[in-house]
């Protein structure tokens, strides 16, 4: 007998008799590929998640994550679809890059909306010159030599008037 069930994580149908599969709760089912996959997407939230506090308690030079900060983490991942990962690096960008001061914040982190776009395109950019650099081999680039011959300025001599007998009498 067939045993035809939904993947949890995909939604396709598979028989549980012939895929390998595990049990995500008493009566559902996922591919074991699936539910890995999301194993990992889960711990890779949570490495972001303790990235984030780790640099957070850094920056305000504290052990704990405040109330505060906490909610506004929630805020920005709730309303605005921000990532941990994206929190982190807009800090780092406005703080370590732009040279932000750390006195105005007081205590919070109110300023990554602000600066979360602008953070985006920075990291952005960084990963597309990688991407078109990581071939290239820096030690056998040798730049080229273009040489450039600025023509010396000509002096103007200005020229002074013959003297006059009329300079004598005054």
């Amino acid at each position: 007998m067939a045993h035809i069930v939904k993947c949890y994580h995909c939604g396709k149908k598979f028989d549980r008799d012939k895929v390998p599969f595990m049990q995500v709760s008493q009566r559902r089912y996922a591919h074991k590929e699936c539910s890995m996959g999301e194993n990992d997407k889960l711990q890779k939230e949570e490495r972001d998640k303790l990235a984030l506090e780790e640099y957070i308690m850094k920056m305000f030079k504290t052990t704990y994550i405040d109330p505060r900060v906490r909610k506004q983490i929630k805020q920005f991942i709730e309303e605005y679809n921000y990532t941990y990962s994206g929190i982190r690096k807009a800090l780092i960008y406005h703080y370590e890059i732009k040279g932000g001061d750390k006195s105005k914040a007081n205590g919070g982190i109110g300023i990554v909306p602000y600066v979360y776009q602008h953070a985006y395109e920075y990291h952005y950019n960084l990963w597309l010159a990688q991407q078109k650099n990581k071939d290239v081999e820096v030690e056998l680039y040798t730049p080229k030599v273009k040489e450039i011959t600025i023509p010396r300025p000509e002096r103007k001599v200005k020229k002074r008037p013959l003297f006059t007998f009329l300079d004598e009498e005054e």
